[in-house]
């Protein structure tokens, strides 16, 4: 069985950035680019994250991002 560390080292580029990153909707988000809490932090990301059109964000939603772009969410 894959584990998801194994999977995350897979997916990094050489400059050891990481490509797939795990994180949950700001429980406080209405509209627009959601800001995102990222796995192992507290606090909510200053910066708003672009998604695919395939998804509608939705507060404390825990979601996949792809180089920077939410690609989905994860149930």
């Amino acid at each position: 069985m894959i584990n998801h560390e194994f999977f995350i080292s897979n997916f990094m580029n050489k400059k050891k950035e990481k490509l797939i990153q795990f994180a949950r909707v700001d429980p406080d988000y209405t509209s627009g680019r959601p800001r995102l809490i990222f796995d192992g932090e507290t606090s909510v990301s200053g910066k708003a994250y672009p998604y695919l059109s395939s998804y509608t964000p939705q507060p404390n939603d825990r979601v996949m991002l792809v180089k920077g772009v939410i690609v989905g969410k994860i149930v």
